[in-house]
């Protein structure tokens, strides 16, 4: 019961934040969607900023499991770069109010109110994945903060056309926009 009340106060975030951004989305106005009491949402989440800031977090377990579902150890390492890149997009695609929230909260105060922590946090899954490709030789040296720019910002980038629907993004489009990103990072030792 205490999940699917907690679960709900999530997902109705989720919607009002997508639609209305975080200004538009008090409290009262989420409790409502999520068909809690206005005291029930204070008694999981102390404020607002809380509330944001947990969300925020979930998402990193989610997205370190979609990671660990999708690589396959024994492929090679651009098989198995192209299996998480196409999972990611594959789930944000599922759940653009996710990707949308994730992309407002990068660029809040919220972000900035909390430490830059909450960044690195969140991107831990997908730095971690893409050391295994820096120590095997795959990946090309570089800063990891910039690698993992490179991987989450190609994805975010053909999302944002989609989302806007001022491209088609079909399977062509996703191998592109793939092979560009892997041209970007991979050894030029092994070409």
């Amino acid at each position: 019961m205490i999940l699917d009340k907690k679960k709900a106060i999530f997902e109705a975030t989720l919607d009002l934040i997508s639609k209305n951004g975080f200004h538009a989305a008090p409290m009262s106005l989420v409790a409502k969607q999520a068909n809690v009491a206005a005291g029930t949402i204070y008694h999981y989440f102390d404020s607002k900023e809380t509330l944001i800031s947990e969300l925020f977090r979930s998402q990193k377990f989610i997205i370190e499991a979609i990671i660990e579902e999708a690589d396959d150890s024994s492929k090679s390492f651009k098989d198995r770069f192209r299996q998480v890149y196409n999972s990611l997009y594959a789930y944000f695609v599922k759940n653009p109010k996710v990707f949308l929230f994730i992309e407002q909260y990068m660029c809040s105060p919220f972000m900035h109110k909390n430490s830059k922590d909450d960044f690195e946090k969140f991107f831990a899954p997908i730095s971690e994945f893409l050391k295994k490709g820096l120590y095997n030789g795959s990946i090309r040296e570089m800063n990891s903060r910039l690698l993992v720019t490179l991987f989450y910002g190609n994805i975010s980038s053909l999302l944002k056309l989609m989302l806007s629907g001022t491209m088609l993004v079909e399977n062509d489009t996703i191998t592109n926009s793939f092979n560009v990103c892997w041209d970007g990072v991979r050894s030029l030792k092994n070409t």
